[in-house]
């Protein structure tokens, strides 16, 4: 009876252990920067997200105010 409190409690803390790794890894610190290939204005933010995904293998992309395509990348 003893060996299964334990093994289920080394169980429970190795679930707790993965789960904590999963949220500190989705917080990862991400950086926006000017897209380099993407040419012309920059009036569809679905557009500039593909290019991103696509054409310069980043995170994403979003049209912003000054009509620029800009890519989220890791840091």
């Amino acid at each position: 009876m003893e060996k299964k409190s334990i093994a289920g409690l080394c169980f429970l803390f190795l679930v707790l252990f993965v789960a904590q790794e999963v949220v500190v890894q989705s917080e990862a610190k991400t950086c926006e920067n000017l897209a380099d290939t993407y040419r012309g204005p920059c009036f569809t933010t679905g557009s500039c997200d593909d290019h991103c995904k696509n054409k310069e293998h980043l995170l994403s992309g979003r049209c912003r105010d000054d009509v620029r395509c800009r890519c989220t990348r890791n840091c």
